[in-house]
């Protein structure tokens, strides 16, 4: 979760390891509170107005920089760590009624934020809460009480407290969250064109039998994704670019295959990192991603003058891996919130007859004749939960595969399912055991 520098720098490391040690010296350094940080003593009451309150700490810094909340601190009116004060548990108000309050009180939800339990040593049965707030793209976020949407308010840090945003205020935050939808969005187009040039020029590489790559890789399907906070991973010298490669390399291996694993010898581009072969992509330095990986195309035996077969199960898995190595890539970047993907399929040897679908390589069925999609299929999706739920990588790609499928008038995918799993069964031994963590 990307949180800012200077809360992490202040506290002495990430609010997802703080100790008690740690909220210890705090008070010995009293630390000030500030715009990214609210020390509580008491634990919110469980009436509406404690709910209101809660709701109102959370979507104020969601709305500004994001920052932590942590409730067993006393702030001894003097804004800054003053005492350990943790509380007693209260039955029916811990993880999930913090939870569902922020999920009723706010509108929009605020994504990604991180509720944590922290047991006291030093007083058996007491703790601390800790609420970490991640900066919010979908910002702002306003607080009302259920059931009561022409009545709310929006809030923002401001320095040690909280005030309410006024209507122009309000006006100028949409505005600012729909200029940043139309950046994603160009940013997207960027990370796509670039990489497409990119593969286009690999693709374009003369061969020592004579002519080009092309005609031996003739179909490929890409992906490319932009999240909505960037992230921010150095990669401007070759031991940054090194360290990178290895750890995408280790990203990628907890995929649905390995296929997305690149190939060694890592290249050079401006604040990125490339790589040739199959894989072809670029991991850029702020989270975005571009990745390609040829499909298996071939002549029908069955029908030798007809059209040529195209396989829904390889690109249906080599999608899914792509979706799942750009979400661990921008989530190791510090990367936030949604991200918005784009997938395309392209045919780089001049050959634009249309395709024959079939499930598979040893299946008898053959599918609907097409030809490639003329535009990407795109979609969005939280990246915290493709990161961190193999199902929910799954739903992406699912909806990704399912507009390209229908572009070549297929109905819905071979393998992937809208409930996010694989169907084994369709899949025989070889292309089981290819499978990680399935």
């Amino acid at each position: 979760m990307a949180l800012p520098a200077r809360l992490i720098a202040a506290l002495g490391r990430h609010p997802d390891d703080i100790t008690e040690g740690d909220l210890r010296r705090a008070v010995e350094n009293q630390i000030p509170e500030g715009v990214d940080l609210d020390w509580k003593q008491d634990f919110y009451e469980g009436t509406d107005a404690g709910k209101k309150e809660l709701a109102k700490d959370v979507s104020a810094m969601a709305n500004t920089v994001g920052g932590l909340v942590v409730i067993g601190v006393d702030d001894g009116n003097r804004d800054h760590a003053h005492d350990l004060a943790p509380v007693e548990p209260v039955e029916g108000r811990g993880e999930e009624w913090i939870r569902s309050v922020l999920a009723n009180w706010i509108q929009p939800v605020v994504p990604n934020v991180g509720v944590r339990r922290l047991d006291s040593s030093d007083q058996e049965g007491r703790l601390y809460w800790l609420i970490s707030v991640p900066p919010s793209p979908q910002a702002p976020h306003a607080v009302a009480a259920p059931g009561n949407d022409y009545h709310f308010r929006v809030h923002v840090r401001n320095g040690t407290t909280t005030r309410t945003l006024a209507e122009s205020e309000i006006a100028q935050r949409y505005r600012d969250r729909f200029h940043a939808i139309s950046d994603d969005i160009d940013r997207l187009h960027q990370v796509a064109d670039a990489g497409f040039g990119y593969l286009n020029n690999y693709l374009a590489t003369e061969v020592p039998a004579g002519g080009t790559l092309a005609p031996h890789y003739p179909v490929w399907v890409t992906l490319a994704a932009v999240p909505a906070v960037r992230g921010n991973y150095p990669l401007t010298t070759q031991q940054e670019r090194v360290a990178a490669f290895d750890r995408f390399y280790k990203l990628a291996s907890a995929g649905a295959t390995t296929n997305m694993q690149p190939d060694h010898p890592i290249l050079v581009g401006r604040r990125q990192l490339r790589f040739q072969g199959i894989p072809t992509g670029q991991l850029h330095q702020d989270g975005c991603f571009y990745g390609a990986l040829p499909i298996h195309v071939s002549g029908d035996r069955r029908q030798p003058e007809g059209p040529e077969l195209l396989y829904q199960r390889g690109l249906e898995l080599d999608l899914l891996n792509q979706v799942q190595a750009a979400a661990a890539w921008a989530s190791e970047t510090g990367a936030t919130g949604d991200i918005m993907l784009s997938a395309a399929l392209h045919r780089f040897d001049g050959n634009d007859q249309p395709l024959r679908l079939a499930v598979s390589e040893d299946a008898f069925q053959r599918g609907p004749v097409g030809a490639l999609p003329a535009t990407p299929a795109q979609t969005t999706a939280d990246l915290a939960a493709i990161t961190t739920d193999k199902q929910e990588a799954v739903v992406t790609a699912y909806a990704l595969v399912s507009d390209l499928l229908a572009d070549m008038g297929a109905h819905q995918p071979h393998l992937l399912t809208p409930e996010g799993n694989i169907d084994l069964a369709k899949l025989d031994s070889s292309w089981r055991a290819k499978l990680t963590g399935w």
